[in-house]
């Protein structure tokens, strides 16, 4: 592909992000701010509840806690969101996709424009309060940005094969929504990775990413997962997109 080709094509991206984002928010008075507000409205929540109520902090360092708490829902809420929006992706714009010669490949890339937008903006309260707290490190943005951009390139390979899927079969998002609350819960990030947890936490293929992003972003945070813990996940993922590209594209095309 040329440079000339892959600037054409990023402007063709950019421009469909922009029409996805207006159909979201259709006659909505505030649009793309009431993205920002659900998020801000979320983490304010768990503000009250994990510091000012300091629950489960039990008598630890509540600021220390809740950085982690932070931290968490920092690389969960945009994730949840790619996964959600990403499922859908191809069943919204089937219409477009049809008279379109561009193909399905370039729509799957909405919701990962998307994704890296949401955690720009969800990132500014919680870098205020984590640099208030000084947690942060003069590398912090850019090196948990380059954490979170290739965790979506990892959720990517099974986002690209439900996409898919809930053309095939119509309607998943139900199902995808609840294995984001297992995913959610199989996390540490309202709890702290030890024990019986601890030990089930490795079996989530977002443990990895989250405790790598963690340590980008916190000064002084210690990683609790290893690679060769998350390399299977890695290898299942990848195994799973170069087989939804090979043996779903005309499936798809046949369904739309």
């Amino acid at each position: 592909m040329t440079s000339f080709a892959f600037f054409r094509n990023l402007r063709i991206l950019l421009v469909l992000v922009r029409r996805d984002y207006a159909l979201q928010y259709a006659g909505s008075a505030l649009g793309l701010t009431w993205m920002f507000l659900q998020n801000v409205s979320l983490i304010l929540i768990y503000t009250v509840v994990f510091y000012f109520l300091g629950i489960r902090s039990q008598g630890e360092n509540s600021i220390e806690y809740f950085s982690n708490v932070l931290s968490g829902l920092l690389f969960w809420i945009p994730l949840q969101e790619y996964l959600i929006r990403g499922t859908g992706i191809l069943t919204d714009n089937r219409q477009l996709i049809k008279r379109s010669p561009l193909g399905p490949e370039i729509f799957l890339w909405i919701p990962f424009v998307q994704f890296l937008l949401h955690w720009l903006i969800t990132s500014i309260p919680i870098f205020l309060f984590l640099g208030w707290a000084g947690k942060l490190g003069i590398w912090s943005f850019p090196l948990s940005f380059f954490c979170i951009f290739c965790a979506g390139l990892f959720l990517s390979f099974l986002q690209n094969y439900l996409a898919r899927v809930n053309i095939i079969l119509r309607d998943i998002s139900p199902l995808v929504r609840l294995l984001t609350q297992f995913l959610f819960w199989g996390l540490p990030i309202v709890y702290e990775s030890k024990g019986t947890l601890g030990k089930l936490n490795v079996w989530n293929p977002f443990f990895f990413p989250l405790e790598l992003f963690r340590s980008a972003l916190l000064v002084g945070y210690e990683s609790k997962a290893v690679f060769i813990d998350f390399l299977p996940f890695l290898i299942i993922f990848l195994g799973i997109f170069i087989l939804s590209r090979a043996k779903l594209n005309q499936v798809v095309l046949d369904h739309l």
